[in-house]
């Protein structure tokens, strides 16, 4: 479900399970959109909109106005609109944690290796289909 559209959108995905049970998504929608999923297991606020900061190492990318959505009793995940330029970021540095309101979720190193990972690919699967 694509956010403030209200609908499901068609398009491929790519994915990165990470240690703690989380699970990040990267989406391209057939229209050229490009999404975030992050699937969240702790620090869960089901129905409750605020600001949510993604931490990549020193940088940070602000996303107004998202609401956490249950998805499960222990699952909550977010979705967001991303960018080309976000997703090379992302590539350099993962991520590190997220701030949901005023309460922060760490990632392992481990984890946000992964994501660098998944991102690379995802990156260039953007510049190859254009």
């Amino acid at each position: 479900m694509a956010p403030g559209i209200g609908k499901t959108l068609s398009g491929e995905y790519l994915q990165a399970n990470l240690k703690n049970g989380s699970m990040v998504r990267f989406y391209k929608t057939i229209t050229g959109k490009l999404f975030l999923k992050l699937i969240v297991t702790e620090n869960l606020y089901f129905d409750k909109t605020d600001k949510l900061e993604i931490q990549s190492g020193s940088k940070s990318f602000y996303a107004k106005d998202v609401t956490q959505l249950e998805m499960g009793k222990a699952t909550g995940y977010y979705v967001i609109e991303i960018f080309k330029n976000y997703v090379g970021t992302l590539k350099e540095d993962g991520i590190t944690g997220i701030v949901f309101g005023k309460v922060e979720t760490s990632f392992t190193r481990q984890d946000a290796s992964q994501i660098r990972q998944i991102a690379k690919c995802f990156y260039e699967s953007i510049d190859i289909k254009k």
